[in-house]
């Protein structure tokens, strides 16, 4: 069966003259006799398939690209952002003698105060939402860049000075590199806790320049207003009554 197909089919590839001449005809009709039939059939599926096989050699690849992951995480706390703005930012009065820097990213205030021997001051205001890590934490943060050693409980406590500014509970912390020490530095830091973020007043610099600057420094942090915190707790006064005209001059 395979025979009676197989000229018309090849003849389209090889030719109609090749399998239609006598030739052709007297070679089947041999391998038929010599029962080669068989074996022929084999060697022309394996050539078409080769053929086939050439004529089909581009492949299709396929890839899969993963989905991005579009979530992004919002970095809080402790983190590398800066923190927002406070919505009511507070006021101070600078001391006789400090000149302002310009601002960045995590400064809200930043000023310097020159001493003796070309020696500098640094004093930087900052702010942060909530309680910043704690005040613990933050002393003795603090503690550490001057070498002295973390403290808990009472021990941190007596370390520290409590005031009131504003209404606002406040500690001043005064800290010190120890007596020997190669490069002694000292730091003046003031915290101050508003019901929405924590405030941070820090000075450092020379022992000796901060000893003669800490009473510009104690100045500095009890300017501090807070709109947000004592402006709200201020009683509210009474609107005048109506046949009476108000004056600018009555504010």
């Amino acid at each position: 069966m395979f025979l009676h197909w197989f000229p018309s089919f090849t003849g389209s590839l090889l030719g109609e003259d090749f399998f239609g001449s006598r030739r052709a005809r007297r070679s089947l009709s041999s391998l038929r006799r010599r029962g080669e039939v068989g074996r022929c059939r084999s060697w022309l599926l394996i050539f078409f398939a080769l053929a086939f096989a050439a004529c089909n050699n581009e492949k299709i690849s396929v890839y899969r690209i993963p989905k991005e992951n579009n979530q992004v995480s919002l970095q809080t706390g402790s983190g590398n952002l800066a923190p927002a703005p406070p919505a009511n930012p507070a006021t101070w009065s600078k001391p006789d003698g400090w000149t302002e820097k310009a601002l960045s990213e995590m400064r809200l205030g930043s000023f310097q105060v020159a001493g003796t021997n070309n020696e500098t001051a640094d004093i930087s205001v900052t702010a942060f939402p909530g309680d910043a890590g704690g005040v613990e934490s933050n002393v003795n943060r603090w503690r550490g860049q001057v070498h002295q050693p973390t403290l808990e409980g009472d021990q941190l406590a007596q370390s520290w000075q409590e005031e009131t500014v504003d209404g606002v509970p406040t500690i001043i912390v005064d800290v010190q590199t120890p007596d020997g020490t190669e490069k002694a530095s000292a730091i003046l830091g003031a915290v101050m806790r508003t019901p929405d973020r924590t405030w941070f007043v820090k000075m450092t610099g020379s022992p000796d320049l901060l000893k003669s600057q800490k009473d510009n420094f104690l100045r500095f942090v009890r300017s501090f207003h807070f709109p947000s915190t004592s402006d709200e707790e201020k009683p509210q006064q009474p609107e005048p009554p109506g046949d009476q005209v108000k004056s600018t001059n009555d504010r």
